[in-house]
């Protein structure tokens, strides 16, 4: 059974899409908890390695035109454009958590521990609202 590149980028939106808002979901129960370990440590993990072998999978299903028209020119272009906002964003998670650290008292540990997760939260997110915006 081969599967088409529509069905490979769905695979890889609803995948990317889940492990974005697992960590989104992590980094908020970090910050409201005030403690670096609010769920289960693994779960953004477990999620980011379910994505990679899901891709995988999807792509090993289709023939190779598929692959090449699922990661044609339109969805490199989408992906610089994530990685670039995310990039500017994540700097400016800096500023935003000093002036957090300093006001409410939240751990550093914490900190360090919303911000990783938000790195990868920023970058799989942008990427589903561009791809969901030129749909």
């Amino acid at each position: 059974m081969t599967i088409q590149d529509t069905d490979i980028s769905k695979v890889r939106t609803i995948l990317l899409e889940l492990t974005g808002l697992s960590c989104l979901l992590y980094a908020i129960l970090a910050v409201t908890q005030n403690t670096p370990q609010t769920i289960w440590w693994f779960v953004p993990t477990a999620m980011g390695v379910f994505t990679g072998v899901g891709t995988f999978v999807a792509f090993a299903m289709a023939d190779p035109a598929s692959r090449c028209m699922a990661t044609d020119e339109m969805y490199t272009l989408i992906t610089h454009r994530a990685q670039r906002h995310a990039y500017w964003l994540f700097l400016g998670l800096y500023p935003a958590f000093a002036v957090i650290i300093m006001t409410t008292g939240l751990e550093w540990n914490t900190a360090f521990a919303a911000m990783g997760t938000l790195t990868g939260a920023a970058y799989l997110l942008l990427l589903k609202f561009y791809e969901w915006r030129m749909s």
